[in-house]
């Protein structure tokens, strides 16, 4: 059992193992770009003012591009492999939950560049890290306040975060009782993201009008649906199945579980269907944006590969997701 082994431990092996797995997924890409005509070329990404002052120049060079985001689904697959220690969301510490991201989010060459999507997702991911610790603290705390100025922030980088918003008071309700401040802060946060907008525009650039032109760029809803190769949908129809077998799992054992942790994975459930809402009818199915479904998906197929019966079962059925993974690598 090759792969249980290695990636259901937290120690150097593990580890070892999810930066091996990251660097083979991308080497195809990161080779494409040595190639006088690049096969698969960058996408042209423009974002709010902080993405193109610090991120938008590695859309003009190429493997500068995709080691930084290399370094970035690194980052996240350690956040989700913390998150997973810290509030006991698995049986036992493991590196899977970082496995299987990297699985999820990153298997497509167009998933592995830098893009507004995948720095606002590590926002997006500390954002709900703060609100799973508000369980035990006391209401009118500024956890939320917290919470809420990590999202703006993000925001700054990749402007639909903003569409997140209902789901921290869809969260913080689930996970204890709310105050109505606690309502507000969200709002005041993205006030002041407002505020740093304006002055951005009208102090920066010396034309304020360019405020509304900089929302509606960000905001707008384009791109549709695009068709893959079949081997794509095999894979991610095989993903699907392996989640509602892992989902079943977790119903099963989810009584049993620490209330706290209950409100968690409730959670994570909201997480993952404002998750494809926003994949579907924000992002356009623009396959960076994969990473907002890959957050839950990854802690609910953690647990199941955790349970210690069926060992060969879930060996095999790994083998056949990277065997997947592997056909749809070379057929794209």
């Amino acid at each position: 059992m090759i792969l249980l082994r290695i990636f259901k431990n937290s120690r150097t092996v593990g580890q070892t193992g999810v930066v091996v797995l990251a660097i083979a997924l991308f080497v195809r890409t990161m080779i494409s770009a040595w190639e006088p005509a690049v096969t698969a070329a960058l996408t042209e990404y423009t974002g709010m003012p902080f993405y193109n002052m610090l991120l938008g120049a590695l859309h003009k060079q190429h493997l500068l591009n995709h080691l930084v985001a290399l370094a970035l689904v690194l980052v996240i697959s350690y956040l989700l492999i913390r998150m997973g220690g810290r509030f006991v969301l698995l049986e036992f510490r493991s590196v899977m939950p970082g496995f299987f991201f990297l699985l999820f989010a990153v298997a497509l060459p167009s998933t592995q560049q830098v893009s507004p999507a995948l720095v606002g997702s590590i926002f997006y991911l500390i954002c709900f890290t703060i609100l799973f610790d508000a369980h035990d603290k006391p209401p009118d705390t500024f956890q939320v306040l917290a919470a809420s100025l990590v999202l703006a922030l993000g925001s700054m980088f990749y402007m639909k975060l903003i569409w997140f918003l209902p789901l921290i008071w869809i969260s913080l309700g689930t996970l204890r009782t709310v105050t109505w401040r606690e309502l507000l802060y969200p709002v005041a946060a993205y006030v002041l993201l407002g505020l740093s907008l304006v002055t951005w525009t009208w102090v920066v650039q010396d034309d304020a009008s360019k405020f509304s032109s900089l929302l509606r760029e960000n905001l707008a809803f384009r791109g549709g649906p695009a068709p893959n190769h079949f081997s794509i949908y095999i894979y991610y129809g095989y993903f699907l199945l392996l989640v509602l077998v892992a989902s079943a799992y977790m119903v099963n054992r989810f009584q049993a579980r620490k209330t706290v942790i209950q409100n968690i994975y409730q959670v994570m459930f909201y997480m993952f269907i404002a998750g494809i809402l926003f994949f579907i009818f924000v992002a356009r199915f623009d396959p960076t944006a994969l990473v907002y479904i890959a957050f839950p998906i990854t802690f609910v197929l953690s647990n199941f590969f955790h349970q210690r019966r069926n060992r060969w079962m879930h060996e095999l059925a790994l083998w056949i997701l990277l065997g997947l993974l592997v056909f749809a690598q070379i057929m794209v």
